[in-house]
């Protein structure tokens, strides 16, 4: 299993010029996957209204509909509410519809972008950061090892919509540290 370490990560984003069409969308875009775990086909799905309020605010949640048609929510950090506001600002600025039941993702021609396509422009720029890491699949991994270092495998589970919790366990990383303090732990029952 693979993750982005943060040097990697900006890395990553350093390569997303600024001046190029979509390079503001798809470096929030990239933020937010990472932020969240999303996988490629949830990410497409989204629609405004999923992760913007009528009122012009980011959602503190998101409901995406995963394997197996599983729904579940998933919360949004700080990160990934600023690049809901950023893909929302650049929709807007670019004029993409906006509405609730618009694609949060559209392609030029103002249509949903196909999940292939995301996967096309996130290789686009792992080759140009020469990263040799898979993505999309490794921002999913990227937001689920940290999360098992500082929160149960329960809530890592939940985040990723996971059926059974032995999936989830590839993510729990035991350091020697955290073993030593488990087992003082028992010694001051």
């Amino acid at each position: 299993m693979r993750i982005l370490l943060p040097a990697q990560e900006a890395q990553l984003l350093s390569v997303i010029r600024p001046g190029e069409p979509f390079g503001a969308r798809d470096r929030a875009l990239i933020r937010f996957a990472i932020h969240t775990g999303l996988r490629s086909a949830e990410l497409c799905s989204l629609n405004v209204g999923h992760v913007f309020t009528w009122d012009g605010l980011p959602r503190q949640w998101v409901e995406v509909v995963g394997k197996g048609r599983k729904a579940r929510q998933v919360p949004l950090n700080w990160v990934a509410r600023q690049c809901v506001v950023e893909m929302v600002h650049f929709n807007r600025s670019r004029g993409f519809a906006v509405a609730g039941e618009s694609p949060l993702l559209v392609t030029r021609c103002h249509q949903r972008l196909p999940t292939r396509s995301l996967r096309d422009l996130i290789q686009r720029y792992r080759e140009r950061a020469d990263l040799d890491v898979k993505c999309p699949r490794t921002f999913t991994h990227s937001f689920a090892s940290p999360l098992a270092d500082c929160a149960s495998l329960p809530v890592v589970q939940a985040s990723l919509g996971h059926k059974n919790l032995a999936s989830t366990q590839v993510y729990a990383h035991v350091t020697p540290a955290q073993l030593v303090a488990g087992v003082d732990r028992l010694a001051h029952r």
